[in-house]
């Protein structure tokens, strides 16, 4: 039998998620949230990943950014960058149009299926 899990953020930061579907026969366990937080020079475009540990598949994702008002962000999804759906991470494509460096962070939603 599987425990019901609960998934709560870790901090206050706004997340834009988006949530996919998993064929399973049983239960999902052993909920991790990952993230990879990289500094955006001015004016650079940057492609964020997080993967999940191995044997982890994504459940969702988004991303957290510094400075909303300087950082845009294109892409937030679980793809590979060249147009290939992955399940097993999360990436953030983002361009800061600000004059310094601004952080960008992409978060992914790992658990195993069972």
């Amino acid at each position: 039998m599987c425990e019901q899990q609960t998934i709560r953020p870790r901090s206050t930061s706004v997340v834009l998620a988006l949530a996919l579907s998993i064929a399973v026969s049983g239960c999902v366990t052993g909920h991790e949230i990952m993230q990879n937080r990289v500094v955006v020079p001015a004016g650079a475009v940057a492609k964020v990943k997080v993967v999940c540990p191995s044997g982890k598949k994504v459940l969702g994702g988004g991303f957290n950014i510094e400075i909303p008002e300087d950082v845009k962000v294109y892409a937030s999804d679980p793809s590979d960058g060249q147009g290939n759906i992955v399940n097993n991470g999360w990436r953030v494509m983002v361009r800061n149009e600000g004059a310094t460096a601004r952080q960008a962070t992409a978060i992914a939603i790992c658990a195993t299926a069972q």
